[in-house]
């Protein structure tokens, strides 16, 4: 699938976080290059790197959907955090409400929300590729944000 750079950008970075992505993997000679090329139009050239990360699309191989819906839940969830604590009215919160509602917008695409059983559960444990969910009771730590089981 085709996404603008700085969905990418966001996609990736999450992906760093995660032990044995595939979705990094998959997309791992992309996300180089492209990260060592916007470090350097960081550094040189910020009208070349606002076009690059704004207005040029980058494909996406997602060979696992339910990872990227999870990767994409986590990536909203911190980002509704981030626009908490911006000031109403400032461009940080314009920035964040729009990179949210254009999240939100590939997310639905792929299928909407994250249910519970398909909630990052990473137990390091090797992935299975038999497409089952596990159940999420491994480290329950990793589970940030919303809740359906509020106390």
């Amino acid at each position: 699938m085709e996404i603008p750079v700085w969905q990418f950008v966001r996609i990736m970075v999450a992906c760093e976080k995660r032990p044995n992505s595939r979705l990094l993997a998959a997309n791992q000679d992309s996300w180089t290059e492209l990260d060592e090329a916007l470090g350097g139009l960081a550094q040189s050239d910020f009208d070349a790197y606002s076009h690059l990360m704004m207005h040029t699309n980058v494909h996406l191989s997602a060979p696992n959907k339910i990872e990227l819906r999870r990767v994409l839940d986590s990536v909203l969830r911190d980002l509704k955090i981030a626009k908490r604590r911006t000031r109403a009215g400032s461009t940080d919160r314009t920035d964040l409400e729009y990179e949210i509602s254009e999240l939100n917008t590939l997310f639905s695409a792929l299928g909407g929300r994250v249910q519970d059983d398909e909630r990052d559960n990473n137990s390091g444990g090797g992935g299975s590729s038999s497409g089952k969910h596990r159940p999420n009771n491994s480290r329950p730590d990793n589970r940030r944000g919303r809740s359906t089981d509020k106390a």
